[in-house]
C-alpha cells in the first residue's frame, strides 16, 4: 500500500447517493481499499458507509485522461492570441521558451495540475523541458 491509498483508506468506504448514469438514478459504493462495490439501486446495501455523498442532480463520468500535455504552458496561456499556428510558435512561444528555467516548469506544472484535478482529470502523459521538474 502506498501512501495516496492510506488518504483513501483513511477515510473509509463512500455511498455516492442518488447520481445519474446513462439517464438512471443510481447508488455508487466505494468500498475502503477504494474499489468499487457496486454500482445501481441496491448498491447501499454492498457497503455500511463511512461517508454518504449526496449524488442527486449530479452526473458520474469517469476520471479524465489528458495523452497529450504540455502542462507548464499554463504560464503562457493568453499569450499572443489570435495569431497563425507556425507564426504563433517561431515568432512569440519558441522564443519565450528558451528563457524558461526548471522552476518555472516547476510551478506552471503545479497550476496545471490544480487545474486538472479540479476539473476530474486523473492522470496526464507530460511532454516538456525539464522534464524532471514536471515530474
Amino acid at each position: 500500500m502506498n501512501e495516496s491509498d492510506d488518504i483513501f483508506t483513511a477515510r473509509g468506504s463512500v455511498l455516492i447517493a442518488g447520481a445519474i448514469i446513462d439517464g438512471s438514478t443510481v447508488d455508487i459504493a466505494i468500498d475502503e481499499t477504494g474499489m468499487i462495490a457496486g454500482i445501481g439501486k441496491d448498491a447501499k446495501k454492498t457497503i455500511d458507509a463511512d461517508i454518504v455523498i449526496d449524488g442527486s442532480d449530479r452526473l458520474a463520468v469517469p476520471g479524465l485522461v489528458n495523452t497529450h500535455t504540455h502542462a507548464a504552458m499554463t504560464l503562457l496561456r493568453g499569450y499572443a492570441d489570435d495569431m497563425i499556428l507556425q507564426d504563433w510558435l517561431s515568432q512569440k512561444i519558441w522564443p519565450l521558451e528558451a528563457h524558461l528555467t526548471g522552476d518555472d516548469v516547476y510551478a506552471g506544472t503545479r497550476l496545471a495540475c490544480l487545474e486538472m484535478i479540479k476539473s476530474g482529470t486523473v492522470a496526464f502523459n507530460d511532454m516538456y523541458f525539464f522534464m524532471d521538474r514536471a515530474a
